[in-house]
């Protein structure tokens, strides 16, 4: 059996490579040393929720995906799925233009979010 720590190192090198992102975009994205992040990759070192968040972020790939593997994603779905189902049910029934707008709302909001959580996390460190 493959140790948590082995697997989450894995995953992170496989997010960096699936983004098409160098070890040393990794590292200056998450303002560490190369050798930090590369200790990060082989398992040497855990990261940190913080670390690990961020990584998150950049490579677009779920948090719980890191943890977890594909099985966190269905954990996810499984929990917001009748929500996620009525959600996709009333944006079906809207016209095109009104779902336009939603998605760019979307985006912004997520955005926004983002930024937030990125300034909330740097001012704690």
């Amino acid at each position: 059996m493959t140790e948590p720590k082995t697997k989450i190192a894995a995953r992170i090198k496989e997010a960096r490579e699936w983004k098409g992102l160098t070890q040393v975009h990794m590292a200056q994205q998450l303002k560490v040393a190369r050798q930090t992040y590369l200790d990060l990759e082989t398992g040497k070192t855990e990261p940190k929720v913080r670390l690990l968040s961020e990584i998150s972020e950049i490579t677009e790939r779920p948090l719980t995906w890191f943890v977890y593997g594909d099985e966190g994603i269905e954990i996810l779905e499984s929990e917001y799925k009748e929500e996620i189902d009525r959600l996709l049910q009333f944006f079906s029934r809207l016209p095109h233009s009104a779902r336009h707008v939603i998605l760019q709302q979307c985006i912004n909001l997520a955005s926004f979010m983002a930024e937030y959580t990125r300034a909330l996390t740097h001012k704690n460190k």
